[in-house]
């Protein structure tokens, strides 16, 4: 049985890639699409931020069911927002140790709903050995010492020197987890100038290496930080050259096999992104300024704890979506707070859960309405069912032939939207940008004149695919398609 590699470049736009494919500036991809099967549109989770579409793609679910709402959120259980580490300001904040112990054991042994098994759970439990270079979403049983290098060390005061994590069989992150090969690593980028080995090169250095010496896993997840970077910086149209050098570094890897076709031959491989980004206007009236829209209400501040009675909403910015968490008298808060942002024709979609199975949206601006509940008489092109009222175009969406809805530039906007408000029972307001607008707010970061992403709109949510090495028929592929799909391969059935 073949093995399966996953590269995941994260922020790749369809529309580069396809114009570096057409050009012949990055052989390794193309020699996958030309040997394989090319999706050119991929729909991502909602938020499209990294830490819910990687989570999408480790468990196969939303984030309804595998608990990551954003990279900003509110955990209802500690009573305190939740932060990756979305800008460096909010590091110092919050504090690096706080941050440090989110990424390191909180967002897998914690946040990762533990009833939601990982593919490297799934695959391990079935007798195969998994694999995972970079990405932060791992839960596995195998345990790892986690050595911080001495510059996060002295950020945190010495407190986290050493923790134990849990993973794959294989894990690599950066310098804070390596694995002991048996020869030595060629030289790789490292130390704080390359984000202690969280770089695109290291990723392929270490997944070169498991090739060259036997030793990779059944399955193993290589995940290219650096495209994200790239993008939010110069813009997601001008991402060329970052996509080029994480296709060499692909091309490196197929290489070590002795040649791309045995690549091929040995192991199935999917490239993909994790979401894509959209261009951000340059100047502060492309910023949402949800701190002052929402300034008659008092706030929960990131360092603290809501404590009853006192604050009520914490806003949570995740680039060009936010959820505004209602923490009481939510009958009273919730429609001052839609009645404010309806009046703001930036917000693209402002949904709500009205009751069990039941939600809305407004359009801002216009304050266009549509009610829609799960289970109906019209369905989507996935086999979900549907019921709505009201109007549809809030949506960008239609009733065509054989009572279908079909959804225009918001993909799979009902069942993403839903997956959005569902995620954990803190009860919310989920808003959406128009394009080329984000949000500002405490501890966003921001992108004027780059690139952004987070948003229901089809620029942030499509990725491209290319899967090669296996005949592969996918109508209308999602990312939450890439789990069932790889135990599919190892002949796993009845893995829920």
């Amino acid at each position: 049985m073949k093995k399966i590699i996953l590269f995941v470049i994260d922020s790749l736009h369809p529309v580069v890639l396809g114009r570096i494919l057409c050009e012949g500036n990055a052989p390794a991809l193309c020699f996958l699409a030309q040997h394989g099967t090319y999706f050119e549109r991929v729909v991502s989770s909602f938020p499209t931020m990294t830490p819910v579409a990687t989570s999408t793609m480790v468990t196969g679910a939303g984030p309804d069911r595998h608990g990551i709402p954003g990279f900003i959120w509110y955990d209802g259980e500690s009573r305190k927002v939740v932060d990756y580490g979305a800008t460096w300001q909010s590091v110092l904040k919050m504090g690096p140790k706080n941050i440090i112990l989110n990424l390191l054991s909180k967002l897998n042994r914690e946040h990762l709903a533990l009833e939601t098994p990982t593919i490297y759970e799934t695959l391990e439990a079935a007798g195969f050995s998994t694999g995972n270079i970079n990405l932060f979403m791992h839960r596995a049983a195998h345990p790892f010492q986690a050595k911080l290098p001495f510059l996060i060390s002295l950020a945190t005061g010495f407190q986290l020197r050493q923790k134990e994590i849990f993973g794959p069989s294989h894990l690599t992150l950066g310098q804070l987890v390596h694995l002991p090969f048996s020869r030595r690593l060629p030289a790789y980028p490292r130390g704080v100038f390359h984000r202690f080995g969280f770089n695109d090169v290291f990723s392929g250095t270490v997944a070169r290496q498991l090739v060259r010496e036997g030793i990779l896993p059944d399955f193993t997840m290589v995940y290219f930080p650096d495209n994200d970077k790239n993008s939010h910086y110069y813009g997601p149209l001008r991402t060329g050259p970052s996509i080029e050098r994480a296709d060499q570094q692909i091309g490196l890897v197929l290489k070590e096999f002795g040649s791309w076709e045995k690549a091929l031959e040995e192991t199935v491989v999917i490239v993909t992104g994790d979401h894509s980004q959209s261009t951000v206007g340059l100047g502060r009236d492309y910023l949402i300024d949800l701190d002052h829209a929402l300034k008659s209400f008092t706030r929960l501040r990131s360092t603290e704890e809501a404590i009853e009675g006192q604050q009520e909403i914490a806003i949570c910015p995740n680039e060009r979506m936010a959820f505004i968490y209602i923490l009481q008298r939510q009958q009273e808060i919730l429609p001052r707070i839609v009645d404010i942002l309806v009046k703001d024709a930036r917000n693209a979609q402002i949904a709500w859960k009205i009751a069990e199975n039941k939600y809305s949206v407004l359009q801002g601006g216009t304050g266009k309405q549509l009610y829609f509940s799960r289970d109906g008489l019209i369905h989507d092109v996935y086999g979900q069912s549907w019921s709505y009222d009201g109007d549809l175009s809030v949506l960008d969406a239609h009733v065509a032939e054989e009572q279908t809805v079909r959804f225009g530039k918001f993909p799979d906007a009902f069942n993403r939207l839903i997956s959005a408000l569902e995620a954990r029972q803190e009860s919310r307001v989920v808003v959406s940008a128009v394009s080329g607008y984000e949000y500002f707010a405490e501890g966003a970061p921001i992108h004027p004149g780059g690139g952004s992403h987070g948003s229901l709109e089809e620029e942030d949510s499509t990725v491209p695919m290319i899967v090669t090495g296996r005949p592969l028929k996918l109508e209308n592929p999602r990312i939450v398609d890439l789990y069932p799909l790889i135990l599919n391969h190892f002949a796993i059935e009845n893995f829920r």
